[in-house]
């Protein structure tokens, strides 16, 4: 009881001077927030049991079991490690890296799930303009949910959408396009919204909640407001935009994150089939083929006039009949022994196969998620 007493107490020390530890770092609100909470998940889950590095293993590796995704899995790694580190506990998790596209989608597809907010009616109804010129800025600008709920008229100037403390509290700029430039301005005019107050006054979550309700009516149940932010980049990226553009349009950090584009959209690839199709026309397989014709009929003729049997011909056939052989492919033939009658026929130098070894072919390793249950009483859960 005296140990359990101790172990918890120090647990919360620990913790506790961590959080303001925390605190004084230079992060972004909401990546403080989010760490502070992931951080209390994995303290309560703890219990009275010690830190160790075999414990936060086995934490993430209940996350894995109980279906969290991996991206998730790794958000809470993060913190936890630091955490470890902070303690002076070293954790080091390799996790597999899955490269998931995001979905396609079209302008026409666009337009459809415009069309269904003008199909929309009741008491909602009234917000219609309001509506569309949120998935107009989503569509057409690539801003993030909290982005747009906290822009205000001040932030927009005649051609630019001027983003502040953006996340990783990053400014940038982004200009406007003319199919969003006449419906904002009108729509902030018309609410005669002041200057610094913002133009959509809710929150993140009824915003996801406006988007998810249309892209059910259209038919587009999975697709979200982070969707729409894709569909802006994948819009420049199939219409030639460099790529250096789109990442400082997206406020990506690293451009790597802004080449899964290219892969959505592989104009790079094609013209790079492109040209093997211009290598190999039409017209010189055509001649290639009736070259390779015209030297087979002039040598089958030269072999005939020597008496050189043509194969096909009888007297081919004559000669096969005395001495035939059977070619098995290499890999077809069996492990074969001493006193084989096919061993005769080996040949010298021939590869032979080795054993294969445990982690040949595709067969990797699984996940260093997985850890020996060090946590195993009730108090774990």
């Amino acid at each position: 009881m005296t140990d359990y007493i101790v172990t918890q107490a120090q647990n919360i020390a620990d913790f506790t001077d961590y959080i303001a530890e925390l605190s004084l770092q230079d992060l972004a609100s909401n990546t403080l927030s989010q760490y502070k909470q992931q951080l209390r998940t994995f303290h309560a889950w703890l219990g009275d049991h010690p830190i160790t590095a075999n414990a936060a293993k086995l934490f993430l590796a209940q996350m894995r079991e109980q279906g969290y995704a991996q991206q998730s899995i790794r958000l809470y790694y993060v913190p936890i490690k630091a955490y470890l580190e902070y303690l002076q506990i070293p954790l080091k998790i390799k996790f597999r890296r899955h490269r998931h596209l995001p979905p396609y989608y079209s302008a026409a597809d666009l337009q459809r799930l415009l069309d269904a907010i003008d199909t929309r009616a009741g008491p909602w109804a009234q917000n219609k303009e309001r509506d569309k010129l949120i998935l107009l800025m989503l569509s057409f600008t690539g801003l993030r949910r909290a982005e747009i709920v906290a822009l205000r008229p001040c932030d927009i100037t005649t051609d630019y959408i001027h983003v502040r403390n953006g996340k990783g509290d990053k400014d940038r700029t982004i200009p406007l396009s003319h199919q969003l430039k006449n419906p904002l301005l009108a729509y902030i005019e018309k609410q005669a919204i002041s200057p610094t107050d913002r133009i959509f006054p809710f929150a993140t979550n009824r915003l996801w909640k406006v988007v998810k309700y249309y892209a059910r009516a259209a038919g587009f149940p999975d697709l979200s407001p982070h969707t729409l932010r894709h569909y802006f980049a994948t819009a420049l990226v199939e219409r030639g935009a460099p790529l250096r553009a789109v990442q400082e349009l997206l406020g990506h950090s690293n451009i790597a994150t802004t080449s899964i584009y290219l892969d959505l959209i592989p104009h790079h690839l094609k013209t790079s089939i492109a040209l093997l199709d211009e290598s190999l026309s039409v017209s010189e397989s055509v001649s290639v083929s009736k070259s390779l014709s015209l030297s087979t009929k002039s040598s089958s003729y030269r072999k005939k006039k020597r008496g050189i049997p043509i194969c096909g011909s009888k007297s081919m056939k004559a000669t096969s009949s005395r001495r035939s052989l059977t070619l098995v492919p290499l890999k077809a033939l069996p492990n074969i022994g001493q006193g084989s009658e096919a061993s005769s026929v080996s040949a010298r130098g021939a590869p032979t196969a080795s054993q294969e070894s445990k982690n040949d072919g595709d067969i990797r390793q699984s996940s260093s998620l997985t850890a020996s249950p060090l946590i195993g009483s009730s108090g774990s859960k």
